[in-house]
Formats: structure tokens, sequence, C-alpha cells
């Protein structure tokens, strides 16, 4: 599995790290190139919000599954190291992805510890970009206005861990459109059906048409545009020249 981690400007500055830009092969959209997840690789969008006291400010980290819309909400105190934060994000993408599998009841008690070394053992290569997928960066401000109006409403300058995925559960829960598409969808739900696929292969007590016996079924039924979507694939043959 490919995993591009973008992170937006604000947040290459708050890690202090200088990070390669998406390719853009018709020469627009530098920097803010659309992301793509797909059946070998997810992307994630990352943005980071300051908020407190302007001398010793807090920091809340918004990131967003680029398919799904799901969102994850990490506060800090401090900013982590790259290595830090990656290993943070991998972490609470794969709890929460077990957690709804298991909540869904898609997977038993039983079942769960192998979808845990299903994740935890997935070839996994990772790639970090400083890019802004705007579409995507919509939903994240819309997260970052619940947030902000929460610590404002609650009258405090943080949300501890607890805190900030009660509120990031309230807005996976809430449908959201992409581009002019009309048809709406769940965050949590669509997080659920590509963890299901790429992590519980075997566990399925139905059957699904198309797909093989114990497997989930496939939620990215057609490959994307190559002109419009960048892939990892495409980033390390441009790195390359």
């Amino acid at each position: 599995m490919n995993l591009i981690i973008s992170v937006s400007n604000a947040m290459t500055r708050w890690l202090k790290v200088s990070l390669p830009r998406l390719p853009s092969f018709d020469g627009k959209r530098i920097g803010t190139q659309p992301l793509h997840t797909d059946t070998t690789q997810v992307s994630w969008q990352c943005h980071v919000l300051s908020h407190g006291p302007k001398g010793n400010p807090y920091f809340t980290v918004l990131a967003m599954e680029a398919y799904s819309r799901y969102l994850i909400m990490i506060p800090f105190a401090a900013p982590p190291t790259q290595a830090e934060f990656e290993q943070t994000l991998l972490e609470r993408w794969g709890n929460e992805a077990l957690f709804l599998a298991l909540d869904s009841g898609a997977v038993t008690d039983d079942e769960l510890p192998i979808m845990v070394e299903a994740f935890t053992h997935h070839p996994c290569q990772s790639q970090w970009v400083n890019n802004t997928d705007l579409s995507i960066q919509s939903h994240i401000s819309d997260a970052g206005t619940w947030l902000m109006d929460t610590l404002d409403d609650e009258g405090t300058d943080f949300l501890d861990a607890n805190h900030c995925y009660g509120l990031a559960t309230h807005l996976n829960r809430l449908r959201k459109k992409v581009g002019g598409n009309k048809k709406s969808f769940l965050p949590m739900t669509r997080l659920l059906d590509d963890s299901l696929y790429r992590f519980g292969d075997g566990l399925s007590e139905n059957a699904f048409p198309g797909t093989k016996v114990g497997s989930f079924p496939c939620p990215y039924p057609a490959p994307p545009k190559a002109d419009n979507v960048i892939q990892l694939a495409d980033y390390r043959k441009f790195a390359r020249k």
C-alpha cells in the first residue's frame, strides 16, 4: 500500500520540514493537486490549527482521508517530529478503522485480532508532500470552524484526545458531497467499507457479486482519470527525472 501524507503550508512551517511539491503535468495547480485513494493507495490531507494563548498556543491537526472524507483530530501541546506524527496518524487510523469494523458487526471479537494483524503488517510505503487538495481542504475548513466554535462555546483553549475524537465522530456522521456530485455519503461508512476491503480479507460471512468468498467488496469500482489525480507511482516517475 502506498501512503501519501499531504500537508498544508501551515503544517510544513509548524513541523519545520521542507517537502517536495506534487508534480503538475499540465503546469497548473502547483501545490494544490487533487489527491486520490484506490486499491493500492491511501491519501491523507493534513492541516494544523493553533489556538489558545498566543505566547504558548495549543495545536490540533485535522487529517482527512481523500476518498471517505473521514476526519481524524489530533491534539498537540508542541510540534512532533515528522516520524512521530506519521506514527500517531497510523495508530489513530488503525484504531478507529478497527473499531468501526467491530462496532458495525462486520467482524466479531474473535475475528478482530486477525484484522489487527492485517493492518499492522500490511506493506506500507509512505511519501510526504507539501500539497493542499482544495476540495478536501474545504471540508477541513468546515471542521476547523466546528473546532474553534466548540472551544469558544466551552470556554477552553484546548480539547484533549477524547474530546477531539468525540467531535470528529460527530462530523464523520454528517453527510458530505464532493464536487458537483449530488449524491451524498457518510464518511464513517466509506472508511468502514475501505477498511473491510483492505484489511478484512477472509472475514466476510456474506457473499457479494464479483467478490471471492470471504472477501468484502471493493469500494473503488473504476480507476481515476490520469489527468486530474496524483498517484504515488506518478510522483516517483516525476522525481526520478
